[in-house]
């Protein structure tokens, strides 16, 4: 049995250090130094989709364009007397050709950065201890990486004048995807008062994504 347990407790700590998510900071932006800008409706928008695969590893911990996501990094003020409305459901990523993609929210960005292979390579290695190790510190990678995607989300928010937003928008891009240029991240402000609405468009030029491998 103290065999068992020592072998149990090696195994843990040799796969707890290959299944493992460790939260970062995002930077915060700054309207004027984000890289695609526009001003309209008594608002300022902008936006940095994370193309470099560097830049999206050491915000999220693993690449995640090549796994099928682009973040946008998206900046909101508002600039007018009336109170905003902003909302992740109000945005959309456009295309020359008529497409038009949703943010698909933090649960589904944190699922595609799955790495059940740990799982199965542990239990190749170690068995039926590997499996539970490697299952546990898989467990707590999941939960980790998703409570920080959520952290880093844009949410909605209702912003008084000169308050601002920001937070990441996540999207699921198509198979084929690999070019911005004709892209354009439009946004939705709606007046708390009232109801009118307005939709800010930021061209996402310049920028390419690697073919998802996933």
């Amino acid at each position: 049995m103290r065999h068992l347990c020592m072998l149990w407790l090696a195994t843990a700590v040799a796969l707890s250090g290959c299944v493992s998510y460790r939260p970062t900071a995002a930077p915060i932006p700054q309207w004027g130094t984000m890289p695609h800008r526009q001003e309209a409706a008594n608002a300022l928008v902008s936006a940095d989709p994370y193309t470099q695969p560097e830049k999206v590893k050491a915000t999220f911990g693993g690449d995640l364009t090549a796994a099928g996501v682009l973040p946008v990094q998206v900046f909101v003020e508002n600039r007018g007397a009336k109170r905003l409305l902003v909302r992740p459901s109000d945005a959309v990523l456009e295309f020359a050709d008529g497409r038009q993609i949703a943010p698909a929210g933090a649960f589904a960005a944190a699922a595609k950065m799955e790495r059940s292979g740990k799982v199965i390579a542990a239990t190749v290695g170690f068995g039926l201890l590997g499996y539970l190790a490697a299952s546990g510190a898989e467990d707590k990678a999941r939960a980790a990486r998703l409570e920080d995607f959520q952290r880093k989300e844009f949410v909605e928010k209702r912003l008084e004048k000169n308050e601002t937003a920001h937070g990441f928008l996540y999207f699921l891009t198509p198979p084929g995807t690999t070019n911005l240029s004709s892209a354009q991240l439009a946004m939705r402000l709606v007046e708390v008062e009232g109801g009118k609405s307005s939709v800010v468009k930021v061209p996402l030029s310049g920028g390419s994504l690697p073919a998802p491998t996933q």
